[in-house]
């Protein structure tokens, strides 16, 4: 959006390159469809949920899609490639941020908007002393490719949360999402490894990656100068933990308002009511006690039978 203006846009990025990120890398179109490479992305319209030992398959509304995350950073930036009022600086730390001015490994840059889409741990958000709250996900790669995407729910074994696979273009990834006050990590892996196991994985998979999801939305505007994005806005959500097209959708709709101060923000305001919805049933989840997988067999029959509707 911003490259076609007249700003001058200056990208700050902590990595040597765009691209790489800790995330399972599931995107849903709930809001608008996004420009994603396709010969990068997997795209799922049957869905297969499993509840202890029996499986059900959906056909979803809309396609889950799948993305590498580093695939995906590189594609955003050869968008900007050839927009010459944007400028990337990578290998660049942030040390310090004031009023009008940002304090970087690379020297200081004076600001007129300040855009924070920096992650779920959020340096722009903590200058705004604004709260955060966690879920956290963990996941192993594995180098080899499947071709059903898949989510575990069991309330006894994992509580609210769920075990997913996602089957990349070139590699498959398993992961556990949850509440940290519900598993410690250390329990969390085990949980995971066992999984893999009975599910045929190999054991021998280098080291898992666990990644904090900030779901705590406090706004997105600050004043009239300072935007929060994505995660580091809490947009991704605690029921799913799904968050990248509410990040670029939110980044979308932020360009948006910097260049037409009276855009009232339409799709982030509908994001964040599909959001506050799912959040309102993690939390209900998480106050189940006992019987979690009689109100899951219930919401799947619902469903199945049509009472209830896949998302859209």
């Amino acid at each position: 959006m911003l490259q076609d203006s007249n700003l001058s846009v200056l990208i700050l990025e902590r990595n040597e390159h765009i691209g790489p990120k800790t995330c399972a890398g599931g995107i849903v179109d709930t809001v608008e469809p996004l420009n994603l490479p396709e010969k990068k992305t997997r795209a799922f319209n049957t869905v297969t949920v499993c509840l202890g030992q029996r499986q059900y398959e959906f056909t979803t509304h809309l396609s889950i899609k799948i993305i590498d995350r580093e695939a995906l950073g590189r594609h955003q930036a050869e968008l900007l490639e050839s927009a010459g009022n944007v400028t990337i600086k990578t290998g660049t730390v942030v040390r310090q941020i004031n009023p009008h001015c940002v304090a970087t490994s690379a020297g200081d840059f004076d600001y007129r908007f300040l855009v924070g889409a920096d992650g779920s741990t959020s340096m722009v958000r903590r200058y705004l002393n604004v709260d955060s709250q966690y879920m956290v996900g963990i996941y192993y790669d594995i180098e080899e490719r499947r071709d059903r995407m898949i989510f575990h729910l069991d309330g006894t074994a994992y509580k609210a949360g769920y075990i997913w696979e996602f089957p990349h273009e070139t590699f498959t990834n398993i992961g556990f999402y949850y509440n940290p006050d519900q598993w410690k990590l250390r329990d969390a892996v085990q949980i995971l490894r066992r999984f893999m196991g009975r599910r045929g994985y190999p054991m021998e998979s280098p080291t898992y990656r666990a990644f904090p999801i900030n779901y705590l939305y406090q706004g997105s505007r600050f004043g009239n100068a300072i935007f929060l994005a994505g995660d580091a806005a809490g947009l991704a959500s605690k029921l799913t933990g799904e968050g990248i097209a509410y990040a670029m959708i939110s980044g979308r709709e932020i360009a948006r308002n910097i260049m037409d101060p009276h855009y009232d923000l339409p799709k982030l305001r509908k994001i964040v009511t599909y959001k506050k919805k799912q959040d309102n049933l993690a939390n209900v989840l998480e106050k189940i006690p006992i019987g979690l997988n009689a109100i899951y067999h219930l919401h799947i029959k619902a469903l199945k039978t049509g009472l209830l509707r896949w998302p859209k």
